[in-house]
């Protein structure tokens, strides 16, 4: 399973990673998102792991992610380790004209029980949605 989603957010993109790549606020966005909790202490790193506890068509589901990459007020890149679906989630933030660009992209994910594509996709979308909205409200 593999998508792709991106919105403008009209604010600085060092704003929206601010709020995008902080674990403690991604249920303030998060379409699907619950409680976070770090496993790992002290800032957010490579190496750093997250337990989430989201939801899914009504059905809650815990995972945990490890980051990979992190380019800071750029891109998050983290390996989701445990959970029913695994595979890499990457969020990205790039400035553009009157704002940023702010995009999730699921690569590589394999379930282990049936998941839909189109309804992670639509969560990822929504999920985009609330963030631009959250990032306004406190840039405003």
């Amino acid at each position: 399973m593999d998508f792709f989603v991106e919105r403008i957010v009209r604010a600085d993109a060092a704003e929206v990673a601010k709020i995008m790549f902080d674990p403690d606020l991604e249920d303030q966005w998060g379409k699907s998102a619950g409680k976070t909790e770090k496993l790992t202490p002290g800032p957010l790193a490579v190496g750093s792991r997250v337990r989430h506890h989201t939801s899914l068509v009504g059905l809650e589901h815990t995972a945990v992610t490890e980051v990979t990459a992190l380019d800071p007020g750029h891109r998050l890149e983290m390996r989701i380790v445990e959970g029913e679906l695994l595979g890499d989630l990457i969020y990205q933030v790039a400035p553009t004209a009157g704002g940023s660009i702010a995009s999730i992209h699921l690569r590589d994910a394999k379930g282990k029980l049936p998941h839909s594509t189109w309804l992670r996709k639509h969560q990822a979308e929504e999920s985009l949605e609330r963030l631009a909205l959250l990032v306004n409200r406190q840039h405003s």
